[in-house]
């Protein structure tokens, strides 16, 4: 019998094998618990091109010296209620939490506050830092660069990169209001994904070399294709303006071969609720918002009205409790990454 493709896995199993795969690879015990939290947090949520599968190539990059084991994320300029921070080249999801930490302390004075990233790596779901700020009574926005992977709007070549953004809100609805997306259609790790399930795309997602619709991952992956902006030039535009924000202003890597030794951009804000009214106020403000939403009448073959975060919330309650479904590729590389740091593990891959 083939093995099933996907297969429940304990979340919290999950997170103490990716901790420990990540302590390991030379991470302090507290920044290898916070890699298990924020990896497994994207799989709970149902953001698996983001989630344990990165895990493994963190740990090569970490062994290899390609990321820095001993980052230690620092200010490097700070301003009444800006400052930059550089991550050292290290795991890129702790620099930006470090990050928001500054920028809602700074808000909580302030009213609002930005944090530039520079010199730093790949940090999974953006979506985890807004909602850090939304946790802590702010509205929270994150972005970060990701590979140029978008073609300027008319153009065949790769320019503009696949940089996700997130907004995060409170509500008092049992989920927060977080949208997190890129310009492009669906995420550069979704082609990966799919790839290695040996799976094709939606011609809808991708263009080959020249510009046409492709369905096949490797067009995009190996043979300089491009991924489809989501909303056409408005897509483009909206990655324009991250890579403004995360590289231009923060003093990230932006363009091929341009600055090589700077690294990967970031930015966070945080805007304090309680300068502008009581959080109270405004969550109950926010859940009539919501309401309004959800009363609108339902199209045929469709089950209701959902915001940005509100299925994701489901998906976590459940699956902590359940098990998040892993793909036979994900549970491959773990499992091959505990076996050559030689981490025993007490959950079914």
């Amino acid at each position: 019998m083939a093995e099933e493709m996907y297969r429940n896995v304990d979340a919290h199993g999950l997170e103490k094998l990716v901790t420990a795969l990540f302590l390991h690879a030379g991470l302090t015990e507290h920044d290898a618990a916070f890699m298990g939290e924020c990896l497994t947090y994207a799989d709970r949520r149902g953001i698996h091109s983001h989630g344990v599968r990165w895990a493994p190539r963190y740990v090569a990059s970490l062994a290899s010296g390609h990321l820095n084991a001993k980052a230690v994320a620092k200010v490097v300029v700070e301003r009444g209620a800006t400052a930059i921070v550089d991550g050292e080249k290290g795991v890129g999801h702790i620099a930006v939490k470090f990050a928001m930490d500054i920028a809602i302390r700074k808000a909580k004075e302030f009213g609002n506050a930005t944090v530039g990233i520079r010199n730093n790596s790949h940090c999974g779901a953006v979506a985890y830092y807004a909602q850090q700020a939304a946790d802590a009574g702010c509205i929270g926005f994150a972005a970060t660069t990701g590979g140029t992977m978008i073609a300027p709007w008319g153009g065949l070549d790769r320019r503009v990169g696949l940089n996700p953004i997130s907004w995060a809100a409170p509500t008092g609805k049992g989920f927060t209001y977080n949208l997190d997306m890129a310009p492009s259609i669906v995420a550069g790790s979704k082609i990966e994904m799919a790839r290695d399930r040996g799976e094709p795309i939606s011609p809808d997602w991708a263009y080959d070399a020249e510009g046409n619709p492709t369905s096949d991952p490797l067009a995009v992956l190996t043979h300089g294709g491009t991924l489809a902006p989501v909303g056409g030039y408005k897509g483009v535009g909206l990655g324009v303006a991250a890579d403004i924000l995360c590289s231009v202003l923060s003093g990230g890597r932006y363009g091929e071969g341009e600055e090589p030794n700077h690294g990967g951009g970031m930015i966070v804000q945080a805007i304090d609720i309680e300068h502008f009214q009581p959080l109270a106020e405004f969550t109950g403000r926010m859940d009539r918002l919501v309401d309004w939403y959800k009363s609108s009448r339902v199209k045929a073959g469709v089950d209701g009205v959902y915001l940005p975060g509100e299925l994701e919330a489901g998906r976590n309650a459940v699956r902590s409790n359940s098990g998040i479904p892993l793909d036979i590729p994900t549970r491959t590389a773990l499992h091959k990454a505990a076996e050559t740091a030689g981490i025993n593990y007490d959950i079914e891959l």
